[in-house]
C-alpha cells in the first residue's frame, strides 16, 4: 500500500489534473501487471482449491473458455455481405476516452 499512498501524494501535489491522470495511470498499469503476475504465481503454487493467508483467502479455479468466432471467415463460408451483416448490428454508440500520453 506504501506505492499506492505515495502515488496519490504525487498526483495531489501536481499542478496539473492531466499530469496527476497520467501520474495515476503509469501506477494503475504497474500494479496491473503486478497483479496478473501474483495470480499466476499463487495458481501455481497452491493449484485448484480455496488456499487461506494469514488475514485472506484465495480461490483457484480452472475454467473453461469457449473460443471466439471468427466472424470473417464464417461470412466469407457462408457469402454474408457486410451489408447483410449490418441488419443484425444493434445500435452504436459514442464513447469518450482519455489515453495520458508522455
Amino acid at each position: 500500500m506504501n506505492a499506492i499512498t505515495t502515488t496519490e501524494n504525487l498526483a495531489l501535489t501536481l499542478a496539473s489534473d492531466i499530469d496527476a491522470l497520467y501520474v495515476l495511470d503509469q501506477q494503475a498499469k504497474a500494479l496491473a501487471e503486478q497483479v496478473k503476475q501474483m495470480k499466476g504465481d499463487i495458481a501455481n503454487k497452491y493449484g485448484e482449491g480455496k488456499h487461506a493467508g494469514e488475514q485472506h483467502s484465495v480461490e483457484v479455479k480452472l475454467v473453461p473458455v469457449t473460443g471466439s468466432v471468427d466472424y470473417a471467415a464464417v461470412c466469407e463460408k457462408y457469402g454474408i455481405t457486410d451489408a447483410v451483416l449490418d441488419t443484425f448490428r444493434k445500435e452504436g454508440r459514442a464513447d469518450i476516452r482519455v489515453s495520458p500520453k508522455k
